[in-house]
């Protein structure tokens, strides 16, 4: 057990109640390590109060659990855990603020440092495997839903174990989890069970990219584009990957704008280093796969960054042409 991990147990243990913070528009890794964190530390402390809260993931709700709603009063003598968010400006529920103390448990990379005690791996694919490995180390028992909710962490984040850095110890972590009762099929046709609706999205993002001179591939999508099929930003957003592994294309981007004027930018790419351009503008992320949120933005904003993936990816052209 390392000085990081101890540090942040023993601020666990100072307080009577937690609430575990995730990042706004949740995906699978944010809800699954909020879900099988709170039920870690229930196991572990089952006279302390434990609450995740923020919008999870609801599809998921009668399978994995519901979030929690808790009142300001709680939040102000509740040690605040901060997972799979790097900073606090990108925490979904703002009333993080209000809480006494802080600690996190992470897998991206800070851009800026995160000043109180922190369990950190960038070499992890996603933070609920990070939070598999904690409960591993400390010998504490898994439950079934704990078991789905890491699943579920490590399964999204990984794009079915097609991203780096899936290893070795993420498969020997998804074997363990059989040994807690984990069914992968229930959660396979949650999460990836598509709607017609949103098979037409799909389908007007791949008929409406354009690619720059050096093969970047984007999407620019606004309200009109995904509410003419019935898709909430969340949702029409998130949906980057549908313009991933074009042949020859090292890099693709989705611009979704929302209603009050917001861009959420999603970068991904085939092995460039993406992240300093999502960090140039306010973003930050992987290596590999990085985001931007503005809360002001549009095609302006989404084509000056398109701009720097161009050359980056000649840059990238170049070195590997030498």
């Amino acid at each position: 057990m390392n000085e990081a991990q101890a540090a942040v147990f023993s601020l666990i243990e100072k307080y009577d109640s937690i609430v575990i913070f995730g990042h706004s528009l949740p995906d699978g890794d944010c809800y699954g390590s909020q879900i099988a964190l709170r039920e870690v530390l229930q196991t572990a402390y089952p006279h302390k109060k434990i609450y995740a809260i923020g919008s999870g993931l609801s599809a998921l709700f009668e399978r994995l659990g519901e979030m929690d709603i808790v009142s300001d009063e709680l939040i102000a003598k509740s040690l605040a855990i901060l997972v799979d968010v790097s900073d606090f400006p990108l925490v979904e529920d703002q009333r993080v603020l209000l809480a006494p103390d802080y600690c996190k448990i992470d897998h991206h990379h800070e851009s800026n440092p995160f000043l109180y005690d922190k369990i950190m791996d960038h070499g992890v694919i996603a933070t609920a495997e990070l939070i598999a490995r904690i409960a591993f180390q400390r010998n504490i028992l898994l439950s079934k839903r704990a078991a789905e909710a890491i699943f579920l962490g490590i399964v999204t984040d990984s794009g079915r174990f097609l991203y780096a850095p899936t290893r070795k110890e993420t498969f020997d972590i998804i074997s363990r989890l059989f040994d807690y009762g984990l069914e992968m099929k229930p959660i396979y046709d949650v999460i990836y069970q598509t709607q017609e609706n949103q098979l037409k999205y799909k389908g007007f993002l791949l008929s409406h990219y354009q690619k720059t001179e050096n093969k970047v591939v984007y999407c620019y999508a606004e309200p009109k584009d995904y509410q003419a099929y019935g898709l909430e930003f969340s949702y029409a957003s998130s949906q980057v990957n549908v313009l991933a592994n074009i042949q020859g294309s090292p890099i693709f981007a989705l611009f979704t704008q929302n209603e009050k004027g917001g861009l959420r930018v999603e970068l991904r790419s085939s092995g460039v280093p993406i992240r300093d351009i999502a960090v140039k503008y306010g973003g930050g992320g992987h290596a590999n796969a990085a985001g931007v949120r503005m809360e002001k933005g549009g095609y302006q904003e989404a084509m000056a960054i398109v701009k720097d993936l161009d050359l980056l990816a000649k840059e990238n052209n170049d070195y590997v042409g030498k």
